[in-house]
Order: C-alpha cells, then sequence, then structure tokens
C-alpha cells in the first residue's frame, strides 16, 4: 500500500529486481510512520473510489518503527476491510546475491538495505501483530503470515506461517 508513494519518476524503465532493490526498499526504509498513513489514505481512497471495499496489504515494509500503528490507525478510521498479510523474508538465495549486487550497482547512491529477519523475530512480531490487531475496528482488520518468496523464505518459514494460518484460522499468502 505504501508503494502507492513511489510510483512515477524512479520507477519507470526499471525491471522488476531492480525497481525492487533500487526503489521500493530504499524509499520504504525512509518513509516516517506520518509518510505511511498519508499512503494509507490515499490507496483506500483510490480504492473506494473504484469500488473496492477489501483490500490485501502485502506489508513489507513492516519491520520499520510506527508503520503497523500509523497504517492500522488509518484502516481503524476509513471502513474498509483489510487482510494485513505481513511479508517476511528469512534467508537470501545465495545466487541471487551476485545478481542483488549488480542492481545495486545501477544506482549506486542507493543506500543498500535490508529487510531480512530472523526466523525467530518474524514469527514473535507477526504473532504479536496479530494477537493486537486481529479483529480489530470491528472485525474489519485481519493479521495474516505472509512468506516473500520461496526463495526468500526458509523452509522452516513457510511451515510455520502455514501452521499460523491453520491454527488461528486465517490464511496465509505468498
Amino acid at each position: 500500500v505504501n508503494q502507492i508513494l513511489l510510483r512515477g519518476g524512479p520507477s519507470h524503465g526499471r525491471q522488476f529486481n531492480d525497481w525492487l532493490f533500487n526503489v521500493v526498499f530504499p524509499g520504504q526504509k525512509a518513509m516516517r510512520p506520518e509518510d505511511v498513513a498519508v499512503a494509507v489514505r490515499l490507496y483506500c481512497a483510490e480504492a473506494v473510489r473504484s469500488g473496492v471495499t477489501t483490500i490485501n496489504e502485502n506489508a513489507d515494509s513492516a519491520i520499520y518503527p510506527g508503520n503497523i500503528e500509523a497504517a492500522m490507525a488509518v484502516y481503524g478510521e476509513v471502513g474498509v476491510r483489510v487482510v494485513y498479510a505481513r511479508m517476511f523474508f528469512d534467508r537470501m538465495d545465495g545466487g541471487i546475491q551476485g545478481y542483488v549486487d549488480a542492481l545495486k550497482a545501477r544506482s549506486p547512491q542507493v543506500e543498500l538495505c535490508s529487510i531480512m529477519e530472523e526466523t525467530a523475530v518474524a514469527k514473535d512480531r507477526i504473532t504479536a501483530l496479530s494477537d493486537q490487531y486481529h479483529g480489530t475496528a470491528g472485525g474489519r482488520i485481519s493479521v495474516w503470515p505472509a512468506p516473500a518468496t520461496t526463495t526468500a523464505v526458509t523452509v522452516e518459514g513457510m511451515r510455520w506461517a502455514q501452521a499460523f494460518a491453520r491454527d488461528r484460522a486465517v490464511m496465509w499468502t505468498l
């Protein structure tokens, strides 16, 4: 959702991974909670104007302090239903690191940032997030685990997400 503030300009003319590592990840790292709140309001306004009343947010910037609280506060106010799919990355496939380094070389002025978390940390954070927000806003907010990709999440992380979803009677998204 907060990627709505990153569209245009630097996003044009890039392949997916170049855009991800040189625009999205650094852009999200630079956002303050106030920016996230603006992004959520804009996204929700555009969604509702288009007839969308349920949003699945693949929240890959949830690791930054204050972002979850800012997003949840706005979701609670605006009246949409939201699946806050807390994305996590707990491994970097060894084969991709050279590729990422080459992509970073395209934009050397961009600060290298990582959204990787230890598996145990991701589990704890997602569990706490679910405990705090799942079912809030009159039941309109759901929290699901969201392993990023099969190349960026360990088997342990994948199995945990599946078990978490089963045990809490929610879904999970990849």
